[in-house]
């Protein structure tokens, strides 16, 4: 995420991750830059969310990130260490006082313990660099099993641009702003209302389309910055800029369901033929968040009278006829032979026909599996 000209990133170990690794992250733009941002819907914020929703979310240059602690269910505390550990960074990368975002991930309900954070930051500061982004990656990751994040050039008319990203998340993910932090950068420039326009649809079409385990983070964030000079997008160009911004945005999302605490399974379910928009994201949810159906995909499990259940309960009290669902796997019908070789693959697509109408949405799953219950179970002692 540091591959866009001007922006730096560094990171650092504080301790707050029992392992010793890299646990604090701070990224800035070292000149002008726009910003927009996307946050959880819960209605019990972390204190980093309620710190940085009081900031202007269009002059943002960075932000400072720990993982291990989630600031979250703190309180009032809470809410004076997350302004803290954005007036530490801002000092020490001298930025104008309100500038500077703060996010917070891991167990949520402890205090974080600012002794060690705040020369965390330090040295993270200290360490900042062009070649800094993949190590803030790694900072920022909990439960993850790998960074999620790259950098992609983008074919302009008359120019290209670069975007990075850098993302994680693996748990208490689910629809409505997926735990999940992204961050992305690039070297366009793009005014304050067209960024916040397309960072918001990006969200839309990428982190609220997926589900692991049902469960909305108190400390999602989506923060993309803009630090390029020279004429703003426009046109074609931006629309272009906005579907490349979308696509990196759904790639971490998809990402984040393979990578999904203890998955082995990613599958898109793809509902059809539903009456309205309205009812084919609530089947969508209802059949995708399935404890039935996700273990059912962990164990390879021909098991489809599960999706019809959903369905039945999806639509309890709907308006019409409510039809037995027609049922593919990768467009094979759910009666066909090799049906059980595409439960083996890691990928699939499951799709659910309604038959009552043209609409369709689209959500990507993991499955559930005894990993999942065993690190959950044994995650906060």
């Amino acid at each position: 995420m540091t591959t866009p000209a001007g922006f730096v990133a560094g990171s650092a170990a504080c301790g707050l991750k029992t392992s010793g690794a890299l646990d604090v992250g701070v990224l800035a733009c070292e000149g002008a830059c726009t910003s927009a941002l996307v946050d959880t819907t819960s209605a019990l914020p972390s204190a980093a969310v309620v710190h940085t929703r009081s900031l202007d979310p269009s002059a943002l240059r960075g932000v400072v990130v720990n993982a291990g602690s989630a600031n979250a269910a703190t309180g009032s505390p809470g809410q004076d260490d997350a302004a803290k550990m954005t007036a530490h960074a801002e000092g020490l990368l001298d930025l104008p006082a309100g500038t500077l975002a703060v996010c917070s991930t891991g167990t949520i309900g402890d205090r974080l313990d600012l002794e060690r954070v705040l020369p965390g930051i330090a040295d993270a500061v200290a360490s900042r660099s062009g070649d800094g982004g993949e190590d803030f990656n790694r900072a920022i990751c909990t439960t993850d099993r790998a960074p999620k994040g790259g950098a992609f050039r983008l074919l302009l008319s008359g120019a290209d641009v670069v975007i990075g990203a850098a993302a994680k998340g693996a748990g208490m993910i689910n629809p409505d702003m997926a735990t999940m932090l992204a961050y992305v950068t690039t070297d366009a420039r793009i005014e304050t209302d067209d960024l916040g326009r397309i960072t918001a649809a990006a969200a839309v079409g990428s982190f609220n389309r997926i589900s692991v385990d049902g469960q909305m983070s108190p400390s999602d964030t989506l923060m993309v910055f803009a630090g390029g000079t020279g004429d703003p997008l426009e046109g074609a160009n931006l629309e272009r800029f906005a579907a490349a911004l979308t696509a990196v945005c759904r790639w971490m999302a998809i990402q984040m369901v393979k990578d999904g605490e203890g998955a082995g399974h990613a599958v898109r379910v793809r509902i059809t033929e539903a009456a309205d928009a309205a009812e084919a994201e609530h089947v969508a949810r209802h059949v995708g968040g399935s404890p039935l159906i996700k273990t059912a995909i962990f164990g390879r499990d021909p098991n489809w009278g599960r999706v019809s259940q959903a369905v039945g309960q999806a639509l309890a009290g709907a308006s019409g006829q409510v039809h037995e669902p027609r049922l593919t796997f990768d467009d094979a019908p759910a009666d066909s032979v090799g049906v059980m070789a595409t439960l083996e693959r890691a990928e699939y697509d499951l799709g659910v026909a309604l038959g009552r109408g043209d609409a369709s949405a689209e959500l990507w799953v993991s499955d559930l599996s005894y990993a999942y219950v065993e690190l959950n179970a044994e995650y906060h002692t």
